[in-house]
């Protein structure tokens, strides 16, 4: 499991900030959370546009493993948490049996097979040894590749978002308690 965290210390001093504007401290602080869990909103729908199309999986399959905790006045940190543990291939679509192993969408893996277990899951499954016995389910790795994603949108876009969201919040703000 991943954690990214997007902080109002990473972007600028909000002491700064509340000296060059006419708002008050909570004006900002307000201003400033808001920004936070809209660029944390952008970083997650993002991740998830740029993932599925490396991936070639569906993005609700990757929505799915991404969550927010949203920022708040007292605690001006947004986190995105990434859970890219491997996805099950039967996830993927309908599961067909073909002659060089089984298909789920558009995935097609070698030596597997279809098969239903005693509990009813049906899934795709590969043979551990030659031997009718260990099996295991074959999964697709999410980690190296998603991660990379994830830490190339907060090392670039994420402070230009921020800021963005922030001044836009800030005279949104400004604008209403005139």
């Amino acid at each position: 499991m991943s954690t990214f965290t997007l902080d109002v210390a990473t972007y600028g001093d909000i002491d700064q900030i509340i000296a060059r504007v006419c708002g008050t401290e909570s004006q900002v602080q307000l201003a400033a959370m808001r920004a936070l869990n809209k660029t944390a909103l952008w970083l997650k729908s993002q991740s998830v546009k740029e993932i599925s199309a490396q991936k070639k999986l569906q993005q609700k399959i990757i929505r799915e493993r991404l969550k927010l905790v949203k920022a708040s006045k007292s605690s001006l940190k947004a986190l995105v948490v990434a859970s890219f543990y491997g996805i099950k291939a039967s996830l993927l679509g309908s599961m067909r049996q073909t002659a060089i192993g089984a298909k789920a969408g558009k995935s097609q893996f070698t030596g597997a097979f279809v098969a239903m277990m005693p509990t009813g899951h049906r899934g795709i499954f590969k043979r551990k040894t030659k031997s009718r016995l260990p099996i295991r389910e074959v999964v697709l790795p999410l980690e190296p590749v998603a991660s990379n994603i994830i830490k190339g949108f907060v090392d670039t876009g994420a402070a230009d978002k921020f800021i963005q969201y922030f001044r836009h919040e800030l005279g949104f703000i400004l604008k209403v308690s005139l």
